[in-house]
């Protein structure tokens, strides 16, 4: 079995359950699923329509035209896309509940050391850990990069961010 960094196993091969018809592209259309789009559902059951409504997108055409430099993006500033775009990635990485499926939505809470992942309980963390522990020192720094790209593109010193989080 091969296992992927975003928990993707070769075992769930061809179990990618089909998304609505509402938002989902035919597979002769040149929306097909090219960027893995619907693919993240066999992870996470309905990431791909918590991404679309996120995003203020009706459909995937919508989600591939912004891609393309075509749609319009419905954010005001870059900062509300930034946490839109953030929000989508929210969901337990042990048992890939969605903060809706939860009891409580905000019981989510993020690895303190990379900062990349989601879990919903402490026993959800304990049971990845063997996972993650691989691959943590490694997310911690995409989370540094993610800052200073966003520091670099509102104007502010990316010096701040290194002396915070190298702490």
């Amino acid at each position: 079995m091969c296992l992927c960094v975003c928990g993707y196993s070769s075992k769930m091969a061809g179990k990618v359950p089909a998304p609505p018809e509402s938002f989902a592209p035919s597979s002769d259309s040149v929306f097909s699923d090219q960027f893995g789009f619907y693919s993240m559902d066999t992870k996470v059951p309905g990431l791909s329509k918590v991404i679309l409504d996120k995003l203020n997108m009706k459909d995937y055409s919508e989600y591939r035209a912004a891609l393309e430099g075509k749609g319009k993006v419905g954010f005001h500033s870059h900062k509300e896309m930034f946490q839109k775009l953030e929000e989508t990635f929210q969901f337990c990485t042990g048992c890939s509940k969605l903060p809706t499926d939860l009891p409580d939505p905000k019981a989510l809470k993020r690895c303190i050391k990379c900062l990349n992942v989601y879990y919903c309980s402490k026993d959800c963390q304990r049971k990845d850990w063997s996972l993650h522990k691989k691959f943590c020192k490694m997310l911690r720094m995409v989370a540094i990069d993610r800052l200073v790209e966003w520091l670099i593109h509102t104007g502010k010193d990316p010096e701040i961010c290194f002396n915070f989080c190298l702490k």
